[in-house]
């Protein structure tokens, strides 16, 4: 992995997608058969507008020196650096062999409604896989929550592993190994990058 992107300036919108294949088929009497293998990641699309020389340069050196989709990188997304929740105490896996959707965790401010909210990533110690929290979750008098998570659990965390909850980071790569810039005069740049979940 070869550092963090610049985030100076920040990009003027990004788009955040999540790509699950399903396998879709439709028979004759058109009922609708679907299966999955349970993979997900997040694509990332960043858009800048009207950046001077100065401002792009960092930028467009740091994506050059990726050499196409070759190496990978850490993000923390512009507008998702807080979550949504309370998000306080210092959150850990509570239990080990745990799968699937939920995560039980601990360490958590005692009682808290909305300790994490649906639609704050979470990332987990020991991992680089980022997953998403569903639905609203409370913490208990003693500290522990139970976190629903999209997608299921890519590999069994550690117990006691720590959770990140404030700037999350992404490890993306390049989606394209062609890197296309604009220019208009008197110079300015417009840019536009295309990054894949890297795990």
């Amino acid at each position: 992995m070869s550092g963090s992107f610049p985030l100076t300036p920040s990009p003027s919108a990004i788009k955040i997608q999540s790509l699950a294949p399903t396998r879709v088929s439709v028979s004759h009497s058109l009922r609708r058969s679907t299966r999955t293998t349970g993979a997900q990641r997040w694509v990332v699309t960043a858009d800048w507008e009207g950046l001077t020389r100065s401002q792009f340069a960092p930028i467009q050196a740091f994506v050059i020196a990726q050499r196409g989709q070759w190496d990978s990188f850490s993000m923390v997304l512009p507008g998702h650096k807080a979550p949504q929740g309370v998000a306080s105490g210092t959150p850990l896996v509570s239990g080990a062999s745990q799968s699937g959707r939920t995560l039980v965790t601990k360490g958590w401010s005692a009682s808290v409604n909305g300790i994490l909210k649906a639609g704050d990533f979470i990332g987990i110690t020991g991992q680089t896989k980022v997953y998403m929290v569903t639905s609203d979750a409370n913490s208990d008098a003693s500290g522990n929550a139970t976190l629903n998570i999209e997608p299921a659990l890519m590999a069994v965390p550690t117990d006691g592993a720590a959770l990140t909850v404030r700037n999350v980071p992404f490890t993306l790569a390049l989606a394209s190994d062609t890197i296309e810039m604009g220019v208009q005069p008197p110079v300015l740049y417009n840019f536009s990058l295309s990054l894949v979940e890297a795990f």
